[in-house]
């Protein structure tokens, strides 16, 4: 066992190598520049690449005996030292999804993003839901508030201990609205629910109809039933817009003859055809699967 004391740097890179399975870092290392990018404020003393959450869990735990600092550094969130003696804890490794198909579950570690999930759920027919629409998803709306999907956290202790926090823990519940964590979270478990049948299509109008393109997009868009969702986006000299409906693809043909309408102008290309969550996520489409659109 690692007792408390005033370890040095060195010391403590030693320690926290003997300790995880991860990777540890000082600054005096050629690699120290990278794994430090884009970490603003004070350099940590050392950077602890962590394996996983057990790594999470150990690193807490030594560096809160030895007199240390913790900050997470997390995928997509920026990350500031702000004093001294901190350890620059590195959760990449831990960005990673398990999708329990029997159970409709998934397990997402800390710094996973949302189109990993998607990804990881869409072979065995299942999705997650968003508690927030996005352009290239159907409206969360039509479905029960994501967060009342979440099972279980994950939580790493200040003094390194691994908890699972459910329902039974009050917790729980200010972890799922947001407020104050007991401890770094390092993974959620979350239900899934079997994919719905999707339709969308996009429609690509040149650059010198954009702006009819635009407005009228603009005023077709405020009418949409919520159980559809649109998104424009520029693609080199052309604007292209997308819409999603949940349903049958027949039953986007009118969505789609009314965007027509409303722009006044024809697209150079239309496509459209059955989707999933995940494809449109990605902006994905299959092209062999085309919905005959009529003018």
């Amino acid at each position: 066992m690692i007792t408390a004391g005033p370890l040095s740097t060195i010391e403590l890179a030693a320690a926290m190598s003997a300790s995880i399975r991860g990777d540890v870092v000082t600054a005096d290392e050629p690699s120290f520049p990278a794994a430090t990018f884009g970490v603003m404020g004070a350099a940590p003393e050392l950077v602890v690449v962590a394996a996983d959450a057990t790594d999470v869990a150990r690193t807490v735990a030594l560096a809160g005996r030895t007199g240390r600092r913790v900050v997470a550094q997390t995928v997509g969130r920026p990350t500031t030292v702000t004093a001294e003696r901190t350890v620059l804890l590195v959760t990449r490794l831990l960005a990673r999804v398990r999708v329990d198909a029997e159970r409709r579950t998934a397990t997402v570690g800390i710094g996973a993003s949302w189109r990993q999930v998607l990804q990881a759920a869409e072979p065995f027919g299942l999705t997650a839901l968003s508690a927030a629409a996005d352009a290239l998803a159907p409206r969360a709306t039509v479905f029960a508030f994501a967060a009342d999907r979440i099972r279980s956290f994950e939580v790493v202790t200040a003094t390194g201990a691994n908890r699972v926090v459910g329902p039974d823990s009050p917790d729980f519940y200010a972890l799922r609205q947001g407020r104050t964590a007991p401890g770094l979270v390092v993974a959620m478990t979350l239900d899934l629910v079997p994919q719905p049948s999707l339709a969308a299509a996009e429609l690509t109008f040149a650059a010198a109809d954009a702006d009819a393109a635009l407005a009228g997009w603009q005023r077709w868009a405020v009418r949409l039933p919520r159980t559809a969702v649109t998104g424009i986006v520029a693609d080199g000299d052309t604007l292209v817009i997308r819409v999603a409906q949940v349903g049958p693809a027949h039953r986007l043909v009118p969505l789609v003859n009314a965007l027509r309408v409303a722009v006044g102008a024809e697209p150079v290309r239309v496509s459209a055809g059955p989707a999933t969550v995940a494809q449109l996520a990605d902006g994905r489409q299959h092209p062999a699967d085309r919905l005959a659109l009529a003018a």
